[in-house]
């Protein structure tokens, strides 16, 4: 199959699974909270995504409440989102030299999109969503960066394929569980997941950033978190857990497994943990998580 064709694929493949990533959020936050969960549509309510899609899609046109500004963020934001999926080295066709740097650029131009969308908004409510997605840049980008120093301090490399493939050596074990466990924390922030959820923060600010949009720009908002989920899942898959290195036969399943694993464990924090608050975030990023960053890399330099 040609790279063009392996790569359009994928996009697909990973539109359907986030839309059906929902319904598996929905589902295990019902059953932790003793409730049922979607069951109408369908055996298990397995076509509730199909008709979430088809009722967002026959919806009133929104397009005419949203500026210009707020439909360039709405697509910047989706399409960065599935696009950096190209950069998980399912095959040696689509592997990506230069993989950590694209992983910055794609963060940076997500939350770019983000402030954009609530920004460009014309309720209040939407602006100061927007002024959130700001903070959360603040909190969560000097981690990231420090973070993706590390990895490649450490392993020397910036491609993803060849740092999957590092980890079947012994002694990149220890090194890298730390960096693992802090790059998840980084992730959850970057995602503006719970407990760092303050740019959508439903019960304080309507539905923050997004308040004013509907129909199909709503659509492509709500795809794009768990493409973004994905993404994080697939990344630190590769990069700490090997799960997409080629010298395994069953890489691409064994890949699969892991990164719903994680997905699921984030959707978990966010049926168990409280929402934090914004200073409560920044304190954790430039206090706690920032030093230990700075003294690994100076350790390991």
């Amino acid at each position: 199959m040609a790279p063009v064709t392996t790569i359009l694929v994928l996009y697909l493949c990973c539109i359907v699974v986030a839309a059906f990533m929902s319904l598996l959020e929905r589902k295990l936050i019902a059953r932790i909270q003793l409730r049922i969960g979607p069951s109408k549509c369908g055996p298990f309510g397995l076509l509730q995504p199909l008709a979430d899609a088809l009722k967002l899609m026959f919806k009133r046109d929104s397009l005419r409440q949203c500026t210009s500004r707020g439909i360039l963020g709405v697509v910047l934001l989706f399409s960065t989102s599935l696009a950096q999926f190209a950069i998980i080295p399912i095959t040696s066709d689509i592997s990506c030299r230069h993989g950590l740097l694209i992983v910055l650029l794609c963060h940076a131009i997500i939350a770019f999109a983000e402030i954009l969308i609530g920004l460009a908004s014309r309720s209040k409510y939407g602006v100061i969503g927007g002024t959130r997605a700001y903070m959360q840049l603040l909190g969560a980008n000097l981690p990231l960066m420090l973070t993706v120093v590390a990895i490649t301090i450490v392993t020397k490399n910036i491609s993803l394929m060849d740092i999957a493939c590092m980890h079947y050596r012994p002694s990149m074990v220890p090194m890298m569980l730390p960096l693992g466990a802090i790059f998840y924390v980084v992730m959850l922030m970057g995602m503006s997941r719970c407990p760092f959820d303050f740019v959508e923060a439903e019960s304080e600010i309507v539905a923050g950033a997004y308040v004013e949009y509907g129909g199909i720009m709503f659509a492509m908002i709500y795809l794009a978190d768990y493409l973004n989920l994905l993404f994080a899942s697939s990344l630190i898959s590769t990069v700490f857990m090997c799960g997409a290195s080629p010298m395994s036969e069953w890489h691409i399943p064994i890949l699969i497994v892991k990164s719903l694993s994680i997905a699921c464990s984030v959707i978990l924090i966010r049926a168990i943990l409280p929402r934090l608050r914004q200073d409560q975030m920044i304190k954790i990023s430039l206090l706690y998580i920032t030093p230990i960053l700075l003294l690994y890399i100076v350790v390991n330099m």
